[in-house]
């Protein structure tokens, strides 16, 4: 079995002057590796995309991709947002089916 060599948190603070640095660092990694669709450049049997992304940080093979056809994105995220509403729409929908299908309780002792 194969043992492979985990960073610590000193080894990663030694390349930022704060945790903060690194934190935000790896916050915007991560957020350019969401808007370009890329996947990890380490591989690893982590499923954990933070861990991969500050494994990363730590073998030097972080750096920033370019976010291309932003024009595209942005008319996909339109056709995204109006699919949510409309979603939202359908459950809110199915909700009221459910409230009205529902027969109300009645706890008067009249009724006996």
């Amino acid at each position: 079995m194969e043992k492979k060599n985990r960073f610590t948190n000193e080894s990663l603070s030694k390349k930022f002057k704060s945790n903060f640095e690194l934190v935000n660092y790896a916050i915007l990694l991560a957020e350019n590796m969401i808007k370009t669709g890329r996947d990890t450049r380490v591989k690893s049997e982590m499923q954990n995309r933070a861990m991969l992304i500050l494994e990363e940080i730590n073998e030097g093979k972080d750096h920033f991709d370019e976010i291309k056809d932003s024009s595209a994105r942005a008319s996909n995220h339109q056709g995204s947002s109006q699919m949510n509403e409309e979603l939202m729409q359908e459950e809110k929908a199915e909700r009221r089916k459910y409230r009205t299908a529902a027969a109300p309780i009645s706890f008067d002792e009249d009724e006996e």
